[in-house]
């Protein structure tokens, strides 16, 4: 590796993100908890929960709520690694880029949120929201080419069906109330269904595709730092699991028991706390997911370098082995780090984002893609 190369790009993983008022050390601390972590279970995909304000063209809903989960990875120079692990973290692992992408990772995809009294601003997050739904249509055609086949629905249900039966589909409101309800022969629904599927792909594979765009899509301006282009910038790729099976296998797998204990006991404030997913308030660490897209598969093995500050060397050399190249990397002196951890750009730079946004704000940004503490373990 050349050094001094600013052309040599590579993707990294740092972690963890500083805390407000976090000492340096407990930093560390914290992040060889995670690093064992990988070493000894795999590559958690972390949840979090990104919303979107459709109230400009969706019919009640105003904001549509994503949980996505993800592992997120960025691509850089070397020489920009220092101001990078300011703000995401001490410890950076360094992969070669054919070789994560040979392992599914894939580069996001950035929305830009829409502009008051802008509707062409609006298309791309109104594309987010159409994926969303069509995903559950696709998903409902699936759940109805299931039970409508004598042969699956007696499987599932562990008796004989009869060949007339009839369904009975409801539509309900959000309260529950019934709307509507329609008494359709199961034959009949069966044949529609095998004439819309002919010659396409299932629809529970069309619908997990959806769902892999929908761990994919991010907001280009980092409002919470008034940072226009700010999660643009970051050239973030992800590996996700999404509903999208290799071979009949799922690439991603829940967590045990212990496993989960283990993840609230790294970080207890972040790992517990609620997000909202599928209308419910759910543990972060009860959503999250391990990586393992084949059997045998380790995520160490990806890793070409680990760079960590020099006094930290002999303490991940511990947790790594001699398997993963260790050594040190140059970062700002403290009073710069705690700068870049408190804002995404220079203050200068940061002032001339204001402005631009303020002068965009004669409009002001109403597509308020609220990113909730952006999980970076």
């Amino acid at each position: 590796m050349n050094n001094d190369d600013g052309r040599f790009r590579r993707l990294f993983h740092s972690f963890p993100r500083p805390k407000k008022d976090e000492a340096a050390d407990a930093t560390l601390t914290r992040g060889l908890k995670i690093l064992t972590f990988m070493n000894e279970v795999g590559l958690v995909l972390a949840p979090e929960t990104v919303s979107w304000d459709v109230s400009g063209f969706s019919l009640g809903d105003k904001q549509l709520n994503i949980l996505q989960r993800r592992a997120s990875f960025t691509e850089l120079a070397i020489s920009e690694l220092a101001d990078h692990s300011a703000m995401f973290g001490p410890i950076s692992l360094s992969f070669d880029i054919a070789r994560l992408r040979g392992a599914g990772a894939t580069a996001v995809i950035y929305v830009p949120q829409g502009i008051e009294d802008s509707p062409l601003s609006q298309i791309a997050t109104f594309c987010v929201n159409g994926a969303h739904h069509t995903k559950g249509v696709l998903s409902q055609l699936h759940d109805l080419k299931e039970i409508s086949d004598p042969a699956r629905l007696a499987q599932r249900i562990g008796k004989p069906v009869s060949p007339d039966l009839e369904i009975n589909l409801q539509n309900t409101d959000a309260t529950g109330h019934l709307v509507a309800h329609y008494n359709i022969r199961a034959s009949d629904l069966q044949h529609v269904l095998q004439y819309v599927g002919f010659n396409n792909i299932p629809f529970d594979h069309s619908a997990g595709i959806l769902g892999y765009f929908l761990n994919i899509f991010y907001p280009t301006d980092n409002l919470h730092r008034n940072d226009q282009l700010g999660y643009y910038r970051q050239r973030e790729w992800r590996l996700i699991a999404s509903n999208v099976n290799i071979h009949g296998r799922p690439i991603g797998r829940n967590l045990s028991a212990a496993e989960v204990a283990r993840l609230d006991d790294i970080d207890p404030d972040f790992w517990r706390r609620q997000l909202l997913a599928d209308g419910k308030s759910q543990r972060r660490s009860d959503l999250a997911l391990v990586y393992d897209p084949m059997p045998g598969w380790r995520f160490f093995e990806l890793i070409d370098e680990v760079l960590v500050p020099h006094s930290a060397i002999d303490q991940v050399r511990a947790v790594v082995g001699d398997r993963v190249i260790v050594r040190a990397k140059t970062l700002p002196p403290s009073g710069q780090r705690r700068a870049l951890s408190e804002a995404t750009v220079p203050r200068d730079a940061k002032r001339a984002i204001r402005r631009e946004m303020i002068a965009l704000a004669s409009s002001p940004i109403v597509e308020r893609a609220r990113v909730a503490d952006k999980p970076l373990t």
